[in-house]
C-alpha cells in the first residue's frame, strides 16, 4: 500500500491504495545468466517456464530438472536435463517496459490451421470475464491481463505490468497445468504488437482479441500465419482486421 495525494473534483486529499508492483527477475539457465525480465512479482514460475518455451530454450516442461525462484534476490535458477546453447541475438520489442525476444522471424513459425469459429457475442463475453476476474487490475490499475479461452469459459488468466509477460505466463501456466493452447483464444487487454502475435502463433492460437488495437506489422504477420485478429472488442462492436475465426454470418 502507498499513500499519495489525489486531486479530484477540485478537492485534494490523501489516499492510501495499492500501486502496481514491478521488479527485475534475472534468469539463470544451467548456471549461465540468460537475461533480466522486468515483471510483476507473482506467477513467476509460470513466467519463467513460458518465456523459456516461447524462446525455444525448452520444448516441454519435462526438460526442466529444477526451477528455484527467489523473490528477495530477484533471481530464477533453472537447471535443464540437458546442455543448451542460449540464443544471443536480442531484439528489443515494443512491449511495455522494453520487452526482449530472441526470435522474431515469421519463417520460424508454422501457419496456424484451425476450425475454430466463435460468434462476436461470446467472444466479447470472454473479454468481459477477463476484465471482471483480473484481481490485480482492480486493486491497483496500471496492469495488463491476458487469458486463454475455449470460447465458453476462461481456462487460464494471468496479469503483469508487461502485456508480453502476461502472455508468457499464460503459456507457462498451460505447461504447468497440462492445458493445451492449440485451438484456443488468446484475449489481452493490451495492444496486439508483432511480438504478441508471434507468441500466439507459437502457441498454435488461431484467434487473438483485444480491447485495444493491433499494429500494422501484427496484422501483416497474422495474414501470413493464418491468425484472426480482433481489436476494440466491446459488447456490441469489434474491428475484424484479418482471419475468419469470428462468425460474422447473418450480420449486415
Amino acid at each position: 500500500m502507498r499513500t499519495y495525494l489525489q486531486l479530484r473534483g477540485g478537492r485534494l486529499e490523501e489516499v492510501k491504495a495499492e500501486v502496481v508492483r514491478e521488479q527485475p527477475l534475472t534468469v539463470y539457465v544451467n548456471g549461465d545468466r540468460f537475461l533480466t525480465l522486468l515483471c510483476s512479482p507473482f506467477q513467476l514460475d509460470a513466467l519463467v517456464v513460458g518465456y523459456l518455451w516461447m524462446e525455444k530454450v525448452i520444448a516441454d516442461l519435462d526438460e526442466i530438472a529444477d526451477l528455484a525462484i527467489s523473490e528477495v534476490d530477484g533471481r530464477a535458477d533453472v537447471r535443464l536435463a540437458r546442455p543448451v546453447v542460449l540464443p544471443t541475438e536480442r531484439i528489443l520489442t515494443s512491449g511495455c517496459g522494453g520487452g526482449m525476444t530472441f526470435r522474431i522471424d515469421p519463417r520460424l513459425f508454422s501457419r496456424v490451421r484451425s476450425s475454430l469459429r466463435i460468434a462476436p457475442g461470446p467472444l466479447a463475453a470472454r473479454l468481459k470475464d477477463l476484465l471482471t476476474q483480473a484481481v490485480h487490475y482492480h486493486a491497483s490499475r496500471g496492469i495488463h491481463g491476458a487469458a486463454l479461452s475455449d470460447g465458453e469459459r476462461l481456462l487460464i488468466l494471468a496479469e503483469d505490468v508487461g502485456r508480453h509477460n502476461a502472455v508468457d505466463k499464460i503459456k507457462g501456466e498451460a505447461l504447468l497445468r497440462g492445458i493445451p493452447t492449440r485451438d484456443g483464444i488468446l484475449l489481452t487487454t493490451g495492444r496486439i504488437s508483432s511480438e504478441m502475435l508471434l507468441k500466439a502463433a507459437r502457441m498454435g492460437v488461431p484467434l487473438v482479441a483485444s480491447r485495444t488495437s493491433p499494429t500494422e506489422m501484427a496484422v501483416g504477420l497474422a495474414e501470413q500465419l493464418g491468425i484472426t485478429v480482433v481489436g476494440y472488442l466491446r459488447a456490441e462492436s469489434l474491428n475484424l482486421y484479418t482471419g475468419d475465426a469470428v462468425d460474422m454470418d447473418g450480420i449486415c
